[in-house]
């Protein structure tokens, strides 16, 4: 039973309130009555209630003076506000300086209990999360794991989450460590602007930005941009009304922030829709799909170089369905004759992970067509050793097949030749394993959270990590570790 105060300088009014409904079957006990704001302060000291309604207009301490008390003591208590005032200044600074909901009195009982409701679901949610840090990361995941036509309204909602504004806006951004230890400063910075923030990645911050209008959104957009110059990378989603799945805004945000990691110059990224073509790309498409039906190697890579400089600023999502056509055509002229040097399909965050630029993307295809032409190339015992030993004990570092090549003076190809011919699976699918099987030890050994976890086996990204977690494994690191 959670305990709730009640405060008005009107004792009947407090009365009234404590009577309105029926406080115990909605799970709440009333505690008592106050009957102005420094009373409330004590008995809140006293009691700590885990929520509180309370009028704006009263002697002493204010409603507002009091919420600001309440947050400056770091008491765990949420409160609900109430005026006969109808102003919207006074509800926009309540829900501001974080009170869970605003009335305006006479206060209705349809209107007390559903916001008595949500308050309730949120404060089970919280009790939820003190136990397990990542429930709340865990109940995202679930939700657009099972449908991913979840309006973002509705989540917000299911999270005790109520918003005046009929619009929201997804921001990601990226940070270095060392300033991730604020991020509950900026979860308050964001609170006190209309909006909310998820931790979704070691150094990941994901924004929930509301407004009413275009032009409101770009005045919160500047705000953020001005007060997130540490964050290294942000990538900005597509605005929307609130009833537009959650699950395409993520997407829309993370395509962004990618894009914004992808191209080094570009620190801020706007999410755009793609096109249903690009000038050039398929006429180019078509030369190469030519020149490798005729096995002419230089033709090939000249229209790999144009395809790689029609690419340049596109795009991540944009990028990886060029490259994806690209590895269809190899999968289509090279796979029965040599299908022990296949690439893989890539999804835009896969080809971020794996290439460190666009540049680097199109060298590994280059050096892919240089090999078909190749006869088998020999296999060196003492090289592939020494080249899985460094593998083996660098797999939960971030490092790139790339770096590894380079490490050992070899081209992209040929070590991933050697690793496929090694391992009989590909560079990027052995260290998923890898860390996989060392995630799960850790889930079942440690005592450490899957945010913890995630770090500690090379990942950065919750989601990611559970994505991939979940299709080796075929459950979440938090439903694995409690079999």
């Amino acid at each position: 039973m959670y305990r709730v105060l009640i405060v008005d300088d009107e004792p009947w009014v407090a009365y009234g309130i404590s009577k309105l409904i029926d406080w115990e079957s909605e799970g709440f006990r009333v505690i008592g009555e106050a009957y102005d704001g420094s009373s409330a302060l004590r008995l809140i000291e006293e009691h700590q209630p885990e929520a509180v309604v309370s009028d704006i207009r009263m002697p002493g301490l204010n409603g507002i003076e009091l919420l600001n008390e309440i947050a400056k003591q770091k008491l765990d208590t949420e409160v609900i506000l109430a005026s006969g005032y109808s102003e919207f200044e006074y509800a926009q600074q309540a829900l501001r300086l974080g009170a869970f909901d605003y009335l305006l009195k006479q206060i209705e009982k349809d209107q007390l209990l559903e916001t008595v409701r949500r308050l309730r679901s949120h404060l089970e949610q919280k009790k939820r999360s003190a136990g397990d840090p990542d429930a709340p990361l865990d109940e995202l995941f679930e939700l657009l794991d099972a449908d991913g036509h979840t309006p973002i309204g509705q989540y917000l909602s299911n999270r005790g989450m109520k918003s005046e504004h009929p619009n929201a806006l997804l921001l990601n951004a990226l940070f270095p460590y060392a300033a991730m230890t604020d991020s509950s400063g900026r979860l308050r910075e964001v609170n006190a602007m209309d909006g909310y923030v998820i931790r979704t990645g070691s150094n990941k911050l994901t924004y929930i930005l509301l407004y009413d209008e275009a032009s409101h959104a770009n005045e919160l957009l500047e705000f953020i941009s001005g007060n997130l110059q540490e964050a290294s990378h942000i990538g900005i989603g597509m605005p929307a009304h609130l009833s537009y799945p959650l699950s395409k805004m993520l997407h829309a945000a993370d395509v962004a922030l990618f894009t914004s990691c992808f191209y080094p110059d570009q620190r801020i990224v706007r999410y755009k829709e793609q096109e249903a073509g690009v000038a050039g790309i398929s006429g180019v498409m078509l030369q190469l799909e030519l020149s490798m039906r005729e096995r002419k190697l230089a033709r090939m890579l000249e229209c790999l170089q144009l395809l790689a400089e029609q690419c340049f600023g596109m795009q991540l999502d944009q990028v990886a369905s060029v490259y994806n056509q690209i590895i269809s055509l190899i999968h289509k002229y090279y796979s029965q004759t040599s299908p022990q040097r296949d690439i893989e399909f890539l999804t835009f965050d896969q080809l971020a992970r794996a290439y460190p630029s666009l540049d680097a993307v199109f060298e590994r295809l280059k050096s892919g067509f240089e090999l078909e032409g190749m006869p088998d190339l020999p296999v060196m015992s003492g090289q592939v050793k020494a080249v899985m030993a460094y593998i083996d004990s660098s797999f939960t570092e971030d490092i790139l097949l790339g770096a590894v090549a380079k490490r050992f003076h070899l081209s992209l190809s040929y070590l991933s030749f050697l690793i496929k011919k090694e391992t009989g699976t590909s560079y990027s699918d052995y260290i998923t394993g890898k860390r996989i099987a060392l995630a799960k030890e850790l889930l079942k050994e440690s005592a450490l959270s899957v945010h913890e976890i995630v770090e500690r086996v090379g990942y950065k990204d919750y989601f990611h990590f559970n994505k991939l977690f979940k299709k080796h494994v075929g459950l979440t690191p938090s439903k694995y570790r409690k079999i």
